[in-house]
């Protein structure tokens, strides 16, 4: 299989070409907003791995003859809504290959994972395959949403493109241990041991997050009311302006408490945050949203408390490192994501921890009162001692060990390489 290559498939997301830019004149939406205020502007199709991953020939487009069938990948921007109306940016010879059938064209949104039902993305994408006449049976979708490909089954529609759901930071652990952030090997008893010698230092629960979310503002608050920060292993920048919290959680959002907290960060955890300041980016002086933590922390604390980058959408289920990268270091986790996050990862596999404490949030449709039972749960074990958490520990072993387990034989290349190519 051959994977054409040319300056619009190649672009980088972060530092895009005038070229590149000049392409998006006409659509004003690109320049955007990040989490932490930023003004920045990056094109809706950049950049996909994919090729790479799956073992496919890369060619580029000037030393091909167009006399054999080709794949075309693109990575895609997070705002679903806005790239899929404006398909017709593709280069014209690709989009002419696929309506003849030589193409199989490949949308990437692995590291994203937004909901695609109704206006969302199905319906404006699928509008614009039909005014551009492109041939669904050609056309893939591979996404970190984990229900996408549930959710598509249910759009009704006769010809439909091939919608994968791939749990794309599990594979990417292989790629985070190659570059040595994290170990090459991770045993649930030999993690024990660690923390059986270390117990004293080892802290309740570890959280950390690089960038400012509003429920992140408020659990950040409830830390400190509580009294908590130093039960804890914390990676935050800083408060944001984000919307008005004080109704729900009335305690945590006095002034006082405001001011308490913006008095003590920012929380930098290790070198990694202290480096990872500026515009958004990569290497020093540079924002990396995802630039991975030393994983030392996990072995220094009990808990991991996971705050999902979507908790409050329906039918997005994107769960990412923050889940996956403590689970294969052997934490247990406390997650506020989507209503039902825990059902879905018991779904691929996963065992979670309702035998040590209650897990009935993740039953709680309500995103503020799931929150608030997140922080009611971490109220209640910061209260157990050091031995108290050593010995749940020692009793979660076994399913600990089966997730690690899990994540380490993920073979996403074999699944996505036969999915997009022999389904």
């Amino acid at each position: 299989m051959i994977a054409l290559t040319d300056n619009f498939n190649q672009v980088s997301m972060h530092d895009p070409s005038q070229d590149i830019i000049d392409l998006y004149k006409h659509i004003p939406e690109i320049t955007e907003q990040d989490n932490r205020g930023e003004i920045i502007c990056r094109p809706l199709f950049s950049h996909s791995s994919l090729p790479n991953v799956l073992g496919i020939t890369e060619v580029p487009i000037q030393d091909f003859q167009f006399d054999k069938p080709f794949s075309y990948f693109v990575h895609v921007h997070h705002n679903q809504q806005l790239w899929s109306k404006n398909l017709d940016i593709i280069p014209k010879q690709i989009l002419e290959e696929v309506r003849k059938g030589n193409c199989k064209l490949i949308f990437d949104n692995t590291l994203e994972g937004q909901r695609i039902d109704g206006e969302f993305f199905l319906e404006p994408f699928y509008k614009s395959l039909d005014d551009l006449k492109l041939p669904t049976k050609n056309i893939n979708f591979i996404t970190n949403n984990l229900v996408a490909e549930k959710t598509h089954k249910e759009y009704h529609r006769a010809d439909k493109i091939n919608v994968v759901s791939v749990m794309w930071n599990v594979f990417d652990i292989q790629r985070l241990k190659q570059e040595r952030h994290l170990p090459i090997k991770v045993s649930a008893d030999m993690e024990y041991k660690y923390k059986s010698v270390n117990i004293f230092k080892t802290k309740h629960f570890l959280k950390i997050n690089r960038t400012n979310r509003s429920e992140r503002d408020v659990f950040m608050l409830f830390l400190n009311f509580e009294k908590l920060l130093n039960k804890c292993l914390i990676s935050f920048p800083e408060l944001h302006k984000w919307p008005d919290y004080s109704s729900q959680f009335y305690k945590y959002t006095q002034q006082e408490n405001i001011n308490d907290l913006k008095s003590k960060l920012p929380f930098d955890i290790d070198e990694t945050d202290k480096t990872n300041h500026g515009p958004a980016g990569i290497g020093k002086g540079f924002f990396d949203a995802d630039l991975p933590f030393n994983p030392i922390h996990y072995r220094n604390s009990f808990i991991s408390i996971v705050m999902c980058a979507m908790p409050y959408d329906e039918n997005a289920y994107h769960l990412h490192s923050s889940t996956f990268n403590p689970m294969y270091c052997g934490h247990p986790i406390i997650q506020f994501g989507p209503h039902k996050s825990l059902e879905i990862m018991k779904q691929y596999g996963f065992k979670t921890f309702d035998k040590w404490w209650d897990e009935s949030y993740d039953d709680e449709p309500n995103g503020v009162k799931r929150l608030q039972m997140v922080m009611d749960l971490v109220l209640k074990l910061s209260d157990y001692d050091e031995k108290d958490l050593l010995h749940m520990y020692e009793d979660m072993k076994e399913t600990l060990q089966h997730n690690i387990d899990i994540i380490e034989n993920y073979d996403v290349k074999t699944n996505l390489y036969n999915r997009i190519y022999n389904d």
